[in-house]
């Protein structure tokens, strides 16, 4: 009989339990899983990323026209020194329409980033590793930028 066998047999016999050994450290494949759920997240932090951006640029697209298209009739009025009349006597309410566009483009954008924050924060509590959020850096100040534009266009500054 072995003498490691034989030390089991004793304290078996005088009824103690074995102490319990240092948890050795985990197998290959415990390993590899680990990596793998962490690179997923990552891949997952990563597609939060693209997708606030896809949100910037259709928000940024529907501010930067609609700003546009009122101040393009703004100055037509001023040219005319009436109001801009369609083919069918009606008149166009471009104002109505740019101040709408920038206002569902900045609204559409900050509910973006209010979406992408509750989506990292709930990352974060499966494990991802703080770190830099440049699309959320970026979206912010445009969706200031848009509230901005926004009362602009409403008192005509």
């Amino acid at each position: 009989m072995r003498p490691e066998a034989r030390a089991a047999d004793a304290i078996f016999s005088q009824g103690m339990q074995p102490t319990a050994s240092p948890s050795p450290s985990p197998d290959r494949g415990t390993q590899l899983a680990e990596q793998r759920t962490a690179l997923a997240t990552e891949r997952t932090f990563l597609a939060f990323e693209r997708t606030l951006l896809a949100w910037l640029r259709t928000a940024l697209s529907l501010i930067s026209f609609g700003f546009t298209l009122a101040k393009f009739f703004q100055y037509l009025a001023q040219q005319r020194g009436s109001p801009v009349v369609g083919l069918l006597g009606h008149t166009w309410a471009s104002d109505t329409v740019g101040l709408s566009m920038v206002a569902i483009g900045t609204f559409a954008l900050v509910l973006a980033v209010i979406q992408h924050r509750r989506r990292i924060r709930a990352l974060r509590e499966l494990g991802l590793v703080q770190q830099w959020n440049l699309a959320l850096w970026v979206a912010a100040p445009v969706a200031v930028l848009g509230v901005f534009a926004f009362f602009s266009l409403l008192f005509e500054f």
